[in-house]
């Protein structure tokens, strides 16, 4: 399968993987995700082409180009945001383990 062909798949069946999501195992999930990461790094790689191409920004129309530039910074602050709260989410819960972990610790160290 092409690539354009597997983002044709994925984008007809999005609303059924989000359903299928729900069911998957943990396995199931990281290869879903590495997928997707790699379809995104894919995409990404070819507007970074467009960008280092001097032939396509030389024919490309100023509006064709502000719309790109734009596409990407809506979908890419969108991704920042979330990199910054599932990071912070992450943090917290480890930190949280680890103060848990240092009390456990201390509070045998009493007993003893």
């Amino acid at each position: 399968m092409s690539f354009y062909q597997y983002i044709d798949y994925l984008l007809k069946e999005r609303k059924n993987l989000e359903d299928k999501v729900k069911h998957m195992s943990k396995a199931e999930l990281i290869q879903l995700g590495r997928q997707l990461l790699a379809t995104y790094r894919q995409s990404l790689k070819g507007f970074d082409e467009w960008f280092t191409n001097f032939y396509v920004m030389d024919k490309m129309d100023i509006d064709m180009l502000k719309d790109v530039i734009l596409n990407l910074m809506r979908i890419g602050f969108q991704l920042l945001e979330y990199d910054r709260y599932i990071t912070w989410l992450w943090y917290e819960k480890e930190e949280a383990e680890r103060r848990k972990m240092l009390e456990d610790k201390g509070n045998r160290t009493h007993i003893v």
